[in-house]
């Protein structure tokens, strides 16, 4: 009889430089090497039954990360656990796993916000005071209009206010500021941290490259009665 067991991971250190196709392609290898048989899709080209939460960009640290995977036997989620953290390489780690029912709805489908933390490193100093400011301006606009290809290669204007649910400041010291801030990632609307940071930057008045800002996906959440939920 056959399971679905739900997990939540970590990605970090260098494994934050591998594509989610190799990540795919690695937690496959590592449930054959845990002896963990996976269910199979039928037809011309079976391929294992996995899903997974919303892909997480190149470079990017997360400490919540969820994949859903169908399994063959009757193993418990500590011993499931157990296995394939023996087999995971350093920067990847299987933290909680639960069972869910064939009626739980596909992470991908269901999972509509990130929490992230941005650190930026500072080559002048910031005052608090501007900071405050800058951040209760931005966020009291009822439009942060942008311009982007759509999938026709036209360029088209949205607003991606709607998409930020929330944006704060963590700390601030001389040479660092660091923020957090709960984002739109979902199928119905998703905003690119690509897109987000510079306008981060453009509001902070920072000349820094966004590709510098270290970004860090602390949880994914999806909607319960108007409140944000963890997937498990």
């Amino acid at each position: 009889m056959s399971k679905i067991i739900r997990t939540k991971y970590n990605k970090e250190g260098d494994m934050i430089y591998i594509s989610h196709l190799d990540l795919q392609q690695l937690l496959q290898r590592a449930f054959r090497r845990a002896d963990i048989e996976l269910v199979h899709s039928q037809g011309y080209n079976p391929h294992p039954k996995i899903s997974y939460g919303n892909a997480l960009a190149l470079g990017t640290e997360s400490q919540g990360e969820y994949v859903d995977v169908e399994i063959e036997e009757e193993l418990s989620v500590e011993e499931y656990l157990t296995r394939m953290n023996e087999q995971l390489p350093k920067g990847i780690k299987f933290l909680k796993a639960i069972d869910i029912d064939r009626q739980t709805p596909s992470l991908a489908s269901n999972i509509e916000y990130g929490e992230y933390i941005f650190n930026i490193e500072l080559k002048k100093s910031l005052s608090k005071e501007f900071v405050k400011s800058n951040l209760l301006d931005f966020m009291s606009k009822e439009e942060i209009m942008i311009t982007k290809k759509n999938k026709k290669g036209k360029i088209v204007e949205s607003n991606i206010r709607p998409m930020i649910k929330n944006f704060d400041i963590l700390d601030l010291q001389d040479d660092c500021i660091t923020l957090e801030a709960t984002i739109a990632i979902g199928s119905k609307a998703n905003l690119n941290t690509n897109v987000f940071i510079p306008r981060i930057l453009e509001m902070l008045e920072l000349e820094i490259d966004p590709l510098d800002v270290d970004i860090l996906r602390r949880d994914l959440y999806v909607v319960q009665d108007g409140e944000l939920v963890s997937p498990m």
